[in-house]
C-alpha cells in the first residue's frame, strides 16, 4: 500500500534531480501542481522531464482563477470583475468567454485541471487574501455563474474544482499565514455548495478553517466536515486538500498533517513544499500506513474515487 502512496498526492514538482524523480517513480507519484516559475521556462520541455520520470500523468492542475491568481502568463479579468460587468449589463457571451480563454490556457499547456472557481460567498468587502477572487456575495448569482465557468470548462476537456469548502465567508485570517476559525457554517454557503454538489462537479477543496460548532479541529483533519459534505450535501466526486503546506497547520508535523488528512476521508493531499521534506515525512509513517486498517481502509477508497473522477469528464 505505501508503495502506491504517490497517487494520493498533489505535489509541486521542484528541479526533477534525480532522487526527486526516484521518488516520483518509486511511490508513483502521477498528480502535479504547478505555479508561475513553472511557465517562466520552457513548460513543454518541462513536462516531457517530468513525464519521462513517472509511469503516468493522472490529473495535471494549476490556479487559473483569473484576476490575480493566475499562474499561466495572460490577461484575464477577475472573478469579481466578470460578476460585477455581469450584473450591469447581462452580457453572458462575456461571462462565457471569460471562462473558455481560462480553460483553453489550461489545456494548451497540456494540463486538465483548474483548481477554480472560488465560490465563497463574499463582494468587495472581502478580506485581501479572499479579495477580487469570488463571483459576490448572491447566492443565485455566484451559482449561475459557477455553473457557467464548470461548463465552459468542461466543454475544452478540463475538470474544475469548486473551492473552499465549508466557505471562508466571515472569516478575516488568512489561511496561508494562519489558521482561521468561526463559529457555525452560513446556511447559505451550504446551499451553494449543495448546489455544485448535487450538479456533479468532479472535485471540492477544503479549506483550513475550524468551524467550532462541528469540530475542534480545522476541515483538513475533520471526519466530521467530510461527513457533512458526503452524507448531507451529498457530494460523490474526489476531496482536495488545500496546501499542507500553509501556514494555518503549522502546529502539526507534517506527517501528523498527512495521516489526518487521509483518516478523516480526504482523497487527494495537495503539498508545494520540497519534496526532500516531503520524502522524510512520508518515510517516517511508512510503518503506519501500512499497518492501520483506518488508513489502508482510505487509501483504497481514494483510489476508488480517483479512478471514476478520471471518466467524468468523458460523459
Amino acid at each position: 500500500m505505501f508503495k502506491t502512496i504517490g497517487q494520493v498526492f498533489l505535489v509541486k514538482p521542484g528541479s526533477l534531480s534525480a532522487e526527486e524523480k526516484e521518488l516520483y517513480r518509486d511511490l508513483q507519484f502521477t498528480n502535479f501542481i504547478f505555479f508561475k516559475e513553472h511557465f517562466q521556462e520552457d513548460f513543454p520541455e518541462f513536462l516531457d522531464r517530468l513525464k519521462a520520470s513517472v509511469d503516468s500523468f493522472n490529473f495535471l492542475a494549476v490556479d487559473q482563477e483569473g484576476g490575480r491568481v493566475c499562474r499561466i502568463p495572460g490577461e484575464f479579468p477577475s472573478p469579481l470583475e466578470i460578476s460585477l460587468n455581469y450584473q450591469k449589463n447581462k452580457d453572458l457571451s462575456l461571462v462565457k468567454k471569460w471562462a473558455q480563454s481560462l480553460a483553453k490556457t489550461v489545456v494548451e499547456k497540456g494540463l486538465n485541471l483548474n483548481l477554480a472557481p472560488v465560490v465563497d460567498l463574499a463582494g468587495e468587502e472581502a478580506p485581501e487574501f479572499l479579495r477580487s477572487r469570488t463571483l459576490g456575495n448572491d447566492i443565485e448569482l455566484v451559482k449561475f455563474l459557477g455553473e457557467i465557468f464548470i461548463s465552459e470548462h468542461k466543454k475544452q476537456g478540463c475538470f474544475c474544482c469548486v473551492k473552499h469548502f465549508p466557505g471562508l465567508d466571515e472569516v478575516t485570517i488568512d489561511p496561508h499565514k494562519d489558521l482561521p476559525e468561526k463559529e457555525k457554517i452560513n446556511s447559505s454557503s451550504l446551499e451553494v455548495f449543495r448546489f455544485f454538489a448535487e450538479k456533479g462537479v468532479p472535485f471540492f477543496m477544503t479549506t483550513h478553517l475550524i468551524v467550532k460548532s462541528l469540530d475542534v479541529l480545522p476541515a483538513t483533519f475533520s471526519l466530521k466536515v467530510i461527513k457533512l459534505l458526503r452524507d448531507n450535501l451529498g457530494f460523490k466526486g474526489c476531496i482536495i486538500t488545500d496546501d499542507l503546506n500553509m501556514g494555518a497547520l503549522g502546529k502539526w508535523e507534517l506527517s501528523e498533517r498527512i495521516v489526518l488528512s487521509l483518516a478523516s476521508g480526504h482523497n487527494l493531499l495537495i503539498f508545494c513544499g520540497t519534496f526532500e521534506e516531503l520524502a522524510y515525512h512520508l518515510f517516517e509513517i511508512k510503518t503506519e500506513i501500512e499497518k492501520s486498517p483506518t488508513l489502508r481502509e482510505r487509501l483504497s477508497e481514494s483510489f476508488y474515487v480517483l479512478d471514476r473522477v478520471k471518466r467524468w469528464i468523458y460523459e
